[in-house]
């Protein structure tokens, strides 16, 4: 049995700050890929990839949230959503109505069942 050594817990303004950091380093390495593929086509060596320092952060933030299921909000938030920005509303539903899921409030709110529902 492993031994509890600490227990996260994160405020709303750290949560926002930290999904805002994955965000723009997201966004920041999706550009890197797309100029190597124009500078360097045939380039399979220099392997510039950041996935596992996002899989460990999002492993914490899933954890804390108890989000660590296979149909993970956080997961959907920034991969089928791009953080928020495909969001439609009526495209997060449950049975009060519309959940909104077009910012990091918005997914705090979700994770700590705080919806305002649309």
């Amino acid at each position: 049995m492993e031994k509890t050594l600490g227990i996260l817990t994160l405020t709303k303004e750290i949560f926002i700050k930290t999904m805002e950091l994955i965000e723009t380093q997201y966004k920041h390495d999706q550009k890197c890929h797309d100029a190597f593929k124009i500078i360097l086509p045939n380039d399979y060596v220099s392997g510039y990839n950041n996935d596992d320092i996002y899989k460990a952060v999002l492993d914490l933030l899933k954890i804390a949230f108890n989000d660590d299921n296979k149909d993970s909000w956080i997961d959907y938030y920034i991969y089928e959503l791009d953080f928020g920005k495909k969001y439609k509303d009526g495209s997060v539903t449950d049975n009060n109505g519309s959940i909104p899921l077009a910012n990091h409030q918005d997914l705090w709110n979700l994770l700590n069942n705080k919806i305002e529902y649309v």
